[in-house]
């Protein structure tokens, strides 16, 4: 008896916008920024716990939203 599955293909990843040198921009914090967030009058670029904590208000007055933490979870 086969027992194959057909399991779909990923689509590849998109290339990142950010770098291993762009920094949270909340005040002090050096953690590496993964989620850029992107205003009328400019960008803000956040690390992930910083954007988990301000989520919903961005999400209320961004214009747009590139989220890359994808890249902490994929696999090598």
């Amino acid at each position: 008896m086969d027992t194959a599955v057909d399991t779909p293909e990923q689509e590849p990843l998109p290339e990142p916008k950010l770098t291993k040198a762009d920094r949270c921009d909340v005040g002090g914090c050096p953690a590496q920024a993964y989620v850029m967030v992107e205003f009328k009058g400019g960008d803000l670029i956040f690390c992930s716990h910083h954007f988990n904590k301000y989520e919903a208000s961005l999400f209320e007055s961004a214009e747009d939203i590139f989220d890359e933490r994808y890249v902490l979870t994929a696999s090598a």
